[in-house]
């Protein structure tokens, strides 16, 4: 419980920090409990496993969170505010507010799906996941968002995943076919605080970025995300940064509610 103990005193600190400025925060986090075991150090990465790390998911029903973003790409710059709701390995909810563009802003992911409603300009737009990794030219799936969320590697368990020692940090380094994945961990917390993702066939690239970590419900969470996505559209290279403050994050294992729908009159984009 020894880094429980450590993060639960940071995370009081920075929970009246949050209530004197009014903060309320969203969506793409992170986390990996666990205080629940403590090991020695590990002075010699080889022949390591996901054991001998320590790591753990972050267990709960459901999930609220709230959130600010700023998202910058490009000539577009917006900030909002998110209430994010969640019921593990099953649907990612989120209903935005703020500036003109993000005003009425309302959607749903699911394993299959993402859809998206403008209850101001009354539009929708509906997606599989295979439409989103085209318009990003890189592969995106439920699993990942959800992982992005939660502080979890994108990707399970790999048989023949590799584990290495990189100056003071753990890397388990994956394969899946054309993209490569570099997690890595903080041997002291026990967490991944960055995750590095490449295509082998592009330059196309994605890194995570998890600090501030704190806890709720007795697990780490970090309560700042940050996202930089590089990849090619028509126009050429494109950089998109993705970053997200935490104010607010609760588990309960009472259902929450995901409303969503779309009216017949909005137009599809």
């Amino acid at each position: 419980m020894e880094v429980y103990q450590i993060l639960m005193k940071k995370s009081q600190s920075r929970r009246s920090l949050n209530k004197i400025n009014s903060l309320l925060l969203l969506i793409v986090l992170i986390l990996l409990g666990s205080c629940s075991k403590k090991i020695a150090p590990i002075d010699d990465a080889s022949n390591l496993s996901r054991v001998d790390l320590n790591l753990s998911e972050f267990n709960f029903d459901y999930m609220q969170i709230k959130s600010k973003i700023q998202f910058r790409e490009a000539t577009k710059n917006q900030n909002a505010n998110a209430l994010v709701r969640m019921k593990k390995d099953s649907i990612i909810w989120f209903n935005l507010t703020g500036a003109l563009g993000v005003q009425g802003v309302r959607g749903i992911l699911t394993k299959d799906s993402i859809k998206v409603i403008n209850r101001v300009d009354k539009v929708y737009w509906k997606y599989t996941w295979n439409d989103l990794s085209k318009e990003f030219n890189f592969p995106v799936d439920y699993d990942l968002i959800e992982a992005m969320i939660l502080g979890e590697m994108p990707k399970g368990e790999q048989k023949d995943e590799e584990i290495i020692k990189d100056k003071s940090r753990y890397v388990i380094h994956q394969t899946f076919g054309e993209i490569l994945i570099d997690n890595f961990v903080n041997p002291e917390l026990k967490v991944v605080e960055e995750v590095r993702i490449n295509e082998t066939t592009s330059s196309n690239s994605l890194t995570l970025f998890y600090k501030n970590f704190g806890v709720v419900n007795e697990q780490v969470f970090p309560y700042n995300s940050y996202l930089s996505l590089q990849h090619t559209n028509e126009f050429g290279e494109v950089e998109t940064n993705l970053n997200i403050d935490h104010g607010k994050a609760e588990v309960s294992d009472k259902p929450l509610k995901f409303p969503f729908s779309i009216p017949e009159k909005y137009v599809s984009r």
